[in-house]
């Protein structure tokens, strides 16, 4: 009877930290990004929660970079300054431009919740260099 109860609760035990590595351990991710004149495009839209790591790719002729927001607004929604640049309000993470043909990695802890993605340099975003993602 007592060998029951303690193999009861080892299992018990062994459970639960299964229960909990799931919950608090999440996978890590890696994300392809290609951004060039008039367009980012991640490799996906949707990740699990934890750590990110965008590897991003200029495809393009001139340089651009890659900048993360977290925000419940679409991606073609954001605030604009008057100069038309995006507010970078909730920004979790951004790249330093990235020349034409170079690619750069950029790792995040992200939530679950909606981010935006989007290059930021003068007139990229409203060129269209933006994309909704994901993280659930």
């Amino acid at each position: 009877m007592k060998s029951g109860l303690i193999a009861a609760f080892v299992s018990l035990v062994a459970l639960a930290a299964c229960a909990t590595s799931g919950a608090a351990g999440s996978a890590n991710a890696t994300v392809k990004v290609a951004v060039k004149e008039f367009s980012l495009k991640p490799a996906v839209n949707e990740v699990s929660a934890g750590k990110v790591t965008f590897v991003v790719r200029n495809t393009g002729r001139v340089d651009h970079q890659l900048v993360v927001l977290r925000t419940k607004r679409s991606a073609k929604k954001l605030y604009l300054a008057t100069t038309g640049d995006v507010f970078e309000i909730g920004r979790i993470g951004k790249t330093t431009p990235i020349d034409a043909g170079r690619t750069k990695t950029l790792t995040l802890a992200l939530e679950q919740g909606h981010y935006s993605l989007l290059c930021n340099l003068p007139g990229h975003y409203k060129a269209g260099q933006f994309a909704d993602f994901t993280v659930r």
